[in-house]
């Protein structure tokens, strides 16, 4: 095991990472993802104002969809945001949206674009407050001839743990690291071996069977089972793969930042009480 934790990015997008994190146990990396899934703030409507709804939907289902629109919100604003909530100065980290749209003769849809962004509050002034819908083009409800919704929607700052739609990703998993040995590399048995894998991990060049793409292993262990004698397939306790699937409200790579802060709080506070303890147990026996 290497002397301290490191981090390999081997894919790096605005919604998408994926990454080898080494030197560590897996509880540890159970636990990063375990706080990216649902210790990261983020901003989602939690509370609706409702001064007209006359379409199909009642009110309670009509919260229940708009909450789950994903909000985008700018990295300063979100910064000043998470600022805000970790301090507990909830009234001055809401964000509020308004909703107006009725049908006339035909039917009409309404979309998560038809939420319009306030002013804010006068604590955000300072900060460029750019914050909208990830995507415009979620359907809320379908308006019959003559129906309408008009409403506020308040957006606040939470976590995962609380609800799902303050979850910040779909995706946050890992794998152990394979490590594939080929024990024999010639004949009509390796070049099965390398047609059997659903990963496709193993290719034939210059008639011998090679490691590919080892990073693809599931560790399913297909080839081992129905090839025997020709590879071992195995694993490293200490080292994973990462993958992390973004909704859009933040960049990715900010989400796992954020989560590595979560972490390393959360160890100063365990150590602060471990501390507190010995402390006490130290006075008691005096």
């Amino acid at each position: 095991m290497p002397e301290e934790p490191r981090i390999k990015i081997l894919r790096l997008e605005e919604n998408y990472a994926e990454f080898i994190l080494e030197g560590v146990t897996p509880a540890f990396a159970n636990t990063l993802r375990r706080i990216i899934l649902s210790e990261v703030p983020t901003l989602a409507i939690d509370e609706l104002i409702i001064a007209e709804n006359t379409s199909v939907l009642f009110d309670e289902v009509l919260a229940h969809r708009i909450g789950f629109i994903p909000l985008r919100v700018d990295l300063d604003t979100y910064d000043y945001l998470r600022e805000c909530y970790e301090e507990g100065k909830k009234e001055n980290c809401e964000v509020r949206f308004r909703l107006k749209v009725e049908a006339g003769e035909r039917p009409v849809y309404v979309y998560s674009g038809h939420l319009k962004l306030q002013k804010p509050p006068q604590s955000l002034e300072v900060v460029p407050f750019d914050i909208s819908p990830v995507s415009d083009a979620i359907v809320i409800v379908k308006l019959g001839p003559g129906q309408a919704v008009e409403l506020e929607a308040i957006a606040k700052m939470g976590v995962g743990k609380d609800h799902a739609k303050w979850q910040p990703v779909s995706v946050a998993a890992y794998k152990y690291m394979p490590v594939i040995k080929i024990l024999k590399d010639t004949g009509e048995e390796a070049e099965k071996c390398a047609e059997i894998c659903p990963k496709k991990v193993f290719e034939v060049k210059d008639g011998k069977l090679v490691v590919a793409r080892p990073l693809d292993c599931s560790l399913c262990r297909e080839c081992e089972i129905k090839c025997p004698g020709v590879v071992k397939i195995g694993w490293r306790d200490d080292t994973f793969i990462f993958k992390v699937e973004g909704l859009g409200m933040i960049p990715v790579w900010k989400i796992i930042d954020v989560a590595f802060d979560v972490l390393a709080s959360k160890a100063e506070s365990f150590k602060n009480a471990v501390s507190g303890l010995q402390g006490e147990g130290q006075s008691e026996s005096l």
